[in-house]
């Protein structure tokens, strides 16, 4: 039963860690979150028990893996809204990995190279700042989409994980 509670507390511990980092992405946020349930999933296991069953296991784990990509394809998505063409959202995501290494302040870099890449490329291509401030506002607004959603599915993941290890305990 120790080992039971001590592994519930690391893995709340770290879920918590994992929320902080989809906000300062120092940290692999969603990646932790996720790699936090299944360290516990694992460990009952070891021990005998299953607090975690292997649907809810799923569940949690297409949850992840749809916020964890998010900060991809939301950020295409309101380019793309906003009117980008594929050319542009690449320059968006090459502009968002130079952003990183050139600016390596946890976010601004990867946000800004990402702003920088779409606003050129889309600049290039039309030769309009109208057009490209529009796409690289979407491409912003998807991004901060993307973080919003990180935050929300961490919290409901987290939701999900007391609620089984809890319904578990007073069951048995």
């Amino acid at each position: 039963m120790l080992l039971q509670i001590i592994s519930f507390g690391i893995a709340v511990l770290f879920i918590l860690v994992g929320l902080v980092g989809v906000i300062l992405p120092i940290l692999p946020g969603t990646l932790l979150v996720w790699l936090s349930v299944f360290f516990y999933y694992l460990v009952e296991r070891a021990l005998g028990f299953a607090a975690i069953d292997p649907i809810t296991f799923i569940v949690v784990t297409a949850l992840a893996l749809v916020a964890g990509t998010s900060e991809i394809w939301l950020p295409l998505l309101g380019a793309r809204q906003s009117g980008s063409s594929k050319r542009t959202m690449v320059a968006g995501l090459l502009g968002a990995l130079i952003g990183t290494f050139v600016l390596p302040i946890p976010l601004v870099g990867t946000v800004v190279g990402y702003a920088a890449g779409v606003l050129l490329g889309e600049y290039q291509k039309h030769g309009d700042w109208d057009k490209a401030l529009r796409a690289g506002a979407g491409g912003l607004a998807g991004w901060g989409l993307a973080t919003v959603l990180q935050l929300v599915t961490g919290f409901v993941i987290l939701l999900i994980f007391i609620w089984q290890v809890v319904a578990f305990h007073q069951g048995g």
